[in-house]
């Protein structure tokens, strides 16, 4: 019986050593950003002349609008900045350096390996390096929201769209999306 346990033993260890293979740090959600709020991450113009409004929720589907969930900014080291998000289980489904086409280059909507994510919360971390050498790190979500036939039912949740904000004023615009009665 001692016999047959320490074959198991090193059977199981042989192919957690041999046949597994090590998965990348940056697959798992390190930066504990698990609590999700129906808030934007808005921080108004400050002495650093910074500005960056991250918005609460997209419509990945097609039509033109908040088809990208992406950061508006202002004043930021775009190559040192970097926004991940995971889903519900922790694990990284989108990650990037924000980069100077942050509109074009956000998420849209689907997994690292190019599979349409489910509606729903996802957790957010965005690092971000300001002109004057300022690091931020916060913590936010993002909802991914499908439409019900030819609106968006937000079951009378208040989110904020890409397309509601005006970068240069920081004014919180009236969405383009069709949100049901």
């Amino acid at each position: 019986m001692n016999r047959l346990i320490s074959i198991l033993v090193l059977a199981v260890f042989t192919v957690i050593a041999f046949g597994c293979k090590k998965k990348s740090p940056a697959t798992v959600n390190t930066a504990y950003c698990t609590t999700c709020t129906a808030t934007p991450l808005v921080h108004t113009v400050d002495t650093d002349s910074v500005f960056y409004f991250l918005p609460t929720a997209f419509t990945p589907n097609g039509d033109g609008i908040n088809d990208i969930f992406f950061l508006l900014y202002n004043n930021l080291v775009v190559d040192s900045s970097s926004i991940s998000i995971w889903d519900i289980n922790g694990r990284e489904v989108f990650s990037k350096n924000i980069g100077a086409s942050a509109r074009t280059s956000g998420w849209d909507g689907t997994d690292m390996s190019g599979k349409k994510c489910g509606a729903g919360e996802y957790p957010v971390h965005v690092k971000l390096l300001t002109n004057k050498g300022t690091v931020v790190n916060v913590c936010a979500c993002v909802n991914l929201l499908q439409y019900s036939g030819s609106c968006l039912n937000t079951k009378g949740i208040t989110y904020y769209f890409p397309d509601q904000v005006n970068i240069d004023s920081g004014y919180v615009n009236q969405t383009n999306e069709q949100i049901c009665p």
